[in-house]
C-alpha cells in the first residue's frame, strides 16, 4: 500500500506542476467518482420507486421515472466529458514541462499520466463506495474496509515486483541492445495484473458471503442488500481496473526511468 501511495505521489508531482494543473486532474478524478456513486443513487431511487409503485399516482410515477432517466443521461454525458477532457488537461500540463514539451504523444510520460488519472479516479471511487456503504450499514463497512486494505496491500507488493522486473527488461535492452522476448514482457505484466484482479475477486466473494449472512439474519434489509451488492461489484471493478492500471504504470515508469538515465549521461 505504501509503495502505491509513494509511486503515485512522486509521479504526480513530477508530471503535473503545482497550481491549476493539479487541481484540474483532481477535479476530473473526483468527477469520475461522483459519476460512479451516482449510479448507486440511481439504483437506490429506482428500487424505492418500484417498491412504492402501487402507492404512487400514475402521473407522479411517470414523472419520477423520467427524472431518473434524465439524471442518468446527464451522468453519462459527464463521464464522456471527464474522459475526453483529460487529454487536453495532460497536454496543457506537459507544455509547462520543458523536458517532455516536444516529445511524441506516445512517450512514457503520456502513458503514466493516463494511468495516474485512472488510478486517482479508482481510489476516489473506492473511498466514495466505502463511505456510501458505511452510511447504509456501518458493521458491513468495517468488514469491507479490512478486505479493501488487504487487497490494496497485495496490489502494492505486485507493483513493487513488477517495477523491478520492467526496469530489468529496459536496462537489458539498453546495455545489450536486445529487447526481452515479447512474451516475457507481456506475460509478466498481464500475469501480475490478472493475479491482482483475482485476489480482488476473492475479496468480493468474502464480502458477498458476509452480505448473504447479514441479509438472512435480518440485519440488512432487502433493498440495502441489493444496493450493497452493486456497490461491492463497483468496488471490485475499481480494484480490478486499478490492478491492470498499476502494471501498465510500471511498464511506462520503467521506460521513463531508463530514458531519463540516458539523458543524464
Amino acid at each position: 500500500m505504501i509503495t502505491i501511495f509513494r509511486e503515485l505521489k512522486d509521479s504526480f508531482e513530477v508530471l503535473f506542476p503545482g497550481g491549476r494543473f493539479r487541481y484540474v486532474l483532481i477535479v476530473l478524478s473526483m468527477l469520475g467518482a461522483i459519476i460512479s456513486i451516482s449510479e448507486l443513487l440511481v439504483l437506490r431511487f429506482f428500487i424505492k420507486i418500484v417498491d412504492a409503485e402501487g402507492q404512487l399516482e400514475k402521473e407522479r410515477f411517470i414523472a419520477l421515472g423520467i427524472g431518473l432517466g434524465i439524471f442518468y443521461a446527464l451522468m453519462r454525458l459527464s463521464q464522456y466529458f471527464q474522459r475526453v477532457y483529460r487529454v487536453t488537461a495532460f497536454k496543457r500540463a506537459f507544455k509547462s514541462l520543458k523536458k517532455i514539451k516536444d516529445k511524441d504523444a506516445k512517450n512514457p510520460e503520456w502513458a503514466m499520466a493516463f494511468e495516474i488519472s485512472s488510478l486517482l479516479t479508482n481510489a476516489t471511487q473506492l473511498l466514495a463506495v466505502l463511505v456510501f456503504i458505511f452510511i447504509l450499514e456501518p458493521y458491513f463497512a468495517l468488514l469491507n474496509l479490512v478486505v479493501l486494505v488487504a487487497v490494496i496491500a497485495y496490489l502494492g507488493r505486485l507493483l513493487k515486483g513488477q517495477l523491478r522486473l520492467q526496469i530489468k527488461f529496459k536496462e537489458k535492452k539498453k546495455l545489450s541492445g536486445k529487447a526481452a522476448a515479447p512474451h516475457q514482457g507481456y506475460s509478466s505484466r498481464i500475469r501480475a495484473a490478472e493475479t491482482g484482479a483475482l485476489v480482488a475477486s476473492g475479496g468480493m466473494v468474502i464480502l458477498l458471503g458476509a452480505l448473504l449472512i447479514f441479509s438472512y439474519s435480518g440485519e440488512i434489509t432487502v433493498a440495502n442488500t441489493l444496493i450493497i451488492f452493486f456497490a461491492t461489484r463497483l468496488q471490485n471493478g475499481s480494484l480490478t481496473s486499478g490492478s491492470r492500471s498499476l502494471m501498465r504504470y510500471a511498464k511506462a515508469k520503467a521506460g521513463a526511468k531508463v530514458r531519463d538515465d540516458d539523458e543524464d549521461e
